[in-house]
Formats: structure tokens, sequence, C-alpha cells
């Protein structure tokens, strides 16, 4: 079977897999309540759902409860309803006053229209023996002071998963202050499933999310996003999950010609084996119509736990055209762009566990590996040798201390602490060639109140890039740029090493409730030095930010100031901005990096 194909066959099995995991999915929360009102309200700040008016909920373990009002502690797991309480049991009829399902404890209290004033209990859903006159909680029939509260949504219909989710039948939103906004279904996740956390998307700066479906083990949102890149669009993304599974999918941006087709998926068989898998799609189309360019990535990841280390296996192929070679595409009116390159590396590595030195504060852990890169298009030329496949192994180690204390433990806000950290690695690589990195961070922080933390740290990145058999001057022949009329001869003394210094001082100041308030300068010194306009600085990401941190041609000065502030429980506001010293004529970043989090 040729690479292609067999790509292809993989994209189609992770769709499959996708479905699989739908269909074994299991059926949802251990209850659930429906509950139909004139007037239901959802206090979002509280998680408190408030209805009256024809009141109706219906149990899944068979029990209809009417009555005038209801409330429901979504934290608490309860929920009660009072005022011409009517119950309709698998053991008959009963009216009431009040009634409140404990739903944690399998209790039912209820205070029935008798002859005699009395209290019934029933447990385990046993509704035709009630126990009476036992003992209730304090708080049994309690309604909470809303006189303050603020009402995030009004609707007439909700279904509640205990301790899992809440999704409202047609709704009225408050998105900004009073303005409410009416929607088809609105849908809220609450539960401890961490599965259901995971994402799909990339970045943006702004991030509106309508969740429209789900239930205990599904979520399907819509995202209202905006980034500096593709500005405003929409995109969607459906998330799936079982016991020891789940799956993402997510087509973002979808509003827009360049599309990226996601789909993580994540099972885990046994306790110490997982197995990731993510998959992206990347179309240039209109609509939903004939692509005119097409590309595709996978990387799998199998991942298991060893009784003091762990063992990691990673396979990625990338196919830059999926497309028919030249074929005319309709809807483009132009011939489909085709790349052949197909490249493909795999490794193998093995993790050790944290071990401390004694009973120092010093721990250090260890890496192995091994792996290969491959492209039948040619990944690399040294002396004059073409190589398509390239073979690699690597060993390193990281020794890291625990905060050390530096003052008296009696004093809360006055210690200081010390970290460090030094990491090391070598990789040899089957051409004439292998590379040295080595990382070393000490830092110290200090709290001097509740509100305001600072911390200095310094930083030193060695890189060694080296070629033997002679090779090294020819990978890195000497060179004297010559820019803006001035030369660097100094710039000759460079031969593949690299060091990058970096001195970090950083304060923030919280105010506990709303509002945080960073500030970081940095002092830059490598080798080779900063030459303006010789080193090209690092592409940004959609928010603005530089890929990676470290980096050739970094500027010598940066002053980085970042404030974000709650605009309500359950949105953020995040802005900052760098200013370089007027380093290649840059002074402030092109922009603020701006974003939206809920």
């Amino acid at each position: 079977m040729s690479d292609v194909p067999l790509r292809r066959l993989s994209l189609r099995l992770a769709v499959l897999a996708l479905f699989a995991l739908a269909l074994c999915a299991p059926a949802g929360a251990a209850t659930i309540v429906r509950l139909h009102a004139n007037r239901i309200a959802f206090y979002y700040d509280r998680f408190l759902i408030e209805a009256d008016g024809n009141v109706r909920v219906q149990t899944s373990d068979g029990m209809t409860v009417t009555g005038q009002a209801f409330t429901m502690d979504l934290r608490l797991n309860r929920f009660m309803v009072a005022g011409h309480v009517h119950v309709d049991s698998p053991s008959g009829s009963q009216d009431g006053a009040a009634l409140a399902d404990f739903l944690s404890f399998n209790r039912v209290y209820f205070v029935p229209i008798t002859t005699e004033p009395d209290r019934w209990t029933f447990i385990n859903g046993d509704f035709k023996h009630p126990v009476k006159g036992l003992v209730m909680p304090g708080d049994t029939f309690y309604f909470p002071d809303l006189a303050h509260a603020r009402v995030y949504l009004y609707a007439r219909s909700a279904v509640i998963g205990a301790q899992a989710f809440v999704r409202f039948g047609p709704s009225r939103v408050a998105l900004v202050g009073h303005a409410y906004v009416p929607f088809p279904s609105y849908y809220l996740n609450f539960s401890t499933n961490q599965n259901l956390g995971a994402n799909s998307l990339a970045g943006a700066n702004f991030d509106g999310t309508y969740q429209f479906a789900g239930n205990a083990n599904a979520i399907s949102a819509v995202h209202v996003r905006y980034d500096t890149v593709n500005k405003a669009y929409l995109s969607f993304e459906q998330h799936l999950s079982s016991k020891n599974a789940y799956a993402v999918f997510s087509l973002n941006p979808a509003t827009t010609t360049s599309k990226y087709w996601n789909l993580l998926l994540d099972d885990r068989p046994s306790k110490t084996f997982e197995i990731q898998t993510f998959t992206q799609l990347h179309t240039v189309q209109y609509g939903l119509g004939q692509p005119f360019q097409a590309q595709q990535v996978t990387n799998v990841q199998l991942t298991q736990a060893l009784k003091r280390a762990f063992l990691q296996g990673n396979y990625q192929f990338f196919n830059a055209s999926l497309l028919a070679p030249f074929a005319p595409n309709i809807n483009a009116g132009a011939i489909n762009a085709f790349f052949p390159y197909h490249p493909s590396n795999a490794s193998l590595g093995i993790s050790t566990s944290d071990e401390q030195f004694g009973k120092l504060p010093f721990f250090e852990r260890m890496r192995f590996g091994f792996g290969f890169q491959h492209n039948s298009y040619g990944l690399q030329t040294i002396g004059g040798v073409p190589y398509t496949t390239i073979w690699d192994h690597y060993a390193g180690f990281t020794i890291y201390s625990n905060p050390i204390r530096i003052g008296s433990p009696m004093k809360r806000f006055t210690d200081l602490y010390l970290n460090a950290i030094l990491d090391k690695q070598r990789t040899w690589n089957s051409t004439p060639h292998y590379i040295d990195t080595t990382s070393t961070t000490f830092s110290l922080s200090k709290t001097f109140n509740q509100h305001l933390s600072s911390y200095l740290m310094y930083n030193v990145n060695n890189t060694g890039d080296y070629y033997t058999n002679g090779l090294q001057s020819v990978a890195y022949a000497p060179f004297v740029p010559a820019l803006n009329g001035s030369s660097y001869p100094g710039y000759a003394a460079f031969h593949g090493q690299a060091t990058l210094r970096t001195l970090s001082l950083g304060a923030t100041y919280t105010n506990l409730d709303y509002f945080t308030f960073s500030l970081l300068a940095r002092q830059h010194k490598d080798f080779p030095a900063p030459i303006p306009f010789l080193f090209p600085l690092p592409p940004t990401n959609v928010l603005g930010q530089f890929l990676y941190p470290n980096f050739l041609g970094q500027p010598a000065f940066d002053i980085t100031g970042d404030l974000r502030f709650r605009l309500n429980p359950h949105m953020s506001i995040d802005i900052s901005r760098s200013y370089y010293f007027n380093y290649e004529n840059l002074r402030w970043t092109p922009q603020f990096i701006f974003q939206v989090m809920q």
C-alpha cells in the first residue's frame, strides 16, 4: 500500500472511531429531572434554578410533582417544590405542602396533608413505605434569599442531569447588562468530567460560546470568534465522552475559505495505557464546495505507565496534498494546487519518575529515546550527500529543586523562596551531526502581602549544533554581516554554538476579586548578539504572540504589561502589550493582545 492511500485510510478510520465512541457513550446522568413552569429563572453566579407558576417536575425514577414554586441548588444536588403539592409515584398519589428531594442521598422529604401533622421520608425510592416522623435536616424546606441576585436566564422548561448538566428550552439570556437575547435552547455543563473539557480549537482574541445541545456525555457548541488574522468568524465543536475515552471534533474557522477540520481522540483501555490521536485536515474551499487545496497531518501517541517511569511512542505524518494532481476544479475555476511532499517521523522514549536526592530538596528525572524522520523528497544535504531518512537517539536529564525558603517560617509575607532547574540533552543523528541543549534557571520569589507578589529570574539557554567529519566550517562558514552601512565582524565568531541569557523581573498585583495587573521587564544578553534586521522576528499566532519564546535576535530589552479584569462571574477580559525600546525601529508590539475569556 502506498503512503497516500495509507494516510487517507487512517483519516477514515479516525472518523469511524468518532462515531463508534458516540454509539458506546453511556446514557447520561444517574437522575434526570424535567422541569416545566410559567417562569424559570437561572442565577449563574449561585448555580440556582428558581421556578414559579404551574410547576411540574418529572424525575427519571418515576415521580411526578406539581406545585406553585420550585428551587434547586445545582451544587448541593437537591430540589424543593412547595405550595399545593401533588405527588404521583409508582405507589400512588398524595397531596402535601412541600417536597424536598436530596438526590445525592436518595432521600425524599415530604410534608403530607393528613388529619394529623406529620413528616414523611422516602428512602431509596421506596414510596410504598414512608418513614414517618423521622428528623429532617434544618434547611430541608429552605428558599434562598435572592433579593440582590441577578437573573442570567429565563425559560419555561429545563432538563437537569444530576451533578452533570442543565439544558434549558427556548430562553432569554443576559449577554450584556440587563439586555436579554432570545436563544432556541441553552446548555450548561457543571460536571467533574474532565474529558468534556478537552479543546480542539486554536486560540482567539474573542470567543463567545453558545452550547445549544448536550447531555452528561456530549456537548454541541457554536463559537462566535475573532482574531487578528481571520477577523470575525464562526466555529463548531462537538464533544463526546465515555467512561475511559473521549472525542472532540471541530471546524475552525467554519465561515472562511481556509478551514481546519480537527479530530482529537483519546482512549484509556487500562489505568496504565493511553492512546491519543490528533488529525487535522486543512482545506481551502468556498463554503462546503469542492476544495482546491487540502492537506492533512495526523499524530498518534501511545503512553504506557511503568513502575517508576513511562514509555511513550509518537508517530506523525503529513500529506501536503490530498487532491488529484493538477485536476481542474469547477468551483475555483482553476487547477487544484498539488504538492507531493508527505514527510513522517516517529519516536519511542522512556522517562523516569521524579527521584529525590536523599533528604535534600532536589529531584531528578531522566529520559532516553530514539526515532527517525523520513521524506522521500529529501530532508537535508550534508557535504553534498542528500538524506531522505535520518535516525536519531537522545539522552537527557532534569534536576530541579522544591521551593527553598529563605527566612523565618513564622512570617507569612516576608519569606523569599529559591527555585533552581537544570535541563540537559544530547541528540545524535545518523548523519554526521549532533545537538547539545542546556537550560539553567534560578529564581527568587516573594509575596509581600495578599495583593502583591514578585519574582526575579535568571535563565541561560545553550544550544550547540555540531557537525563532524570536518563539516562544521561548511555548515557555519565565517560570515561578517553588513547592514545599513555598518559591519559586524564579531559575528564571524559564531560557529553554531548559541547562548541566550535572560534576566527577568516580574510583579503581580491582584485585589482577589476581579482585577489583576502584572508587569514583566526582561534584559537579553545573547551570543550571537542581536544585530538589527539580520535575524527576522519569529512568526506570531492569531493573538499576536511569538510562536516560541527563545530565538536569535531578541531585542536587548523588553517590558510587558498585562491587565485582566472580570466582567461578570463567568467572563474576563485580558489586555497586554509589549515595548521593545526601538529595536529595529520597533517600539510597541503592532497591536494590543486582547482576549475575552469565559
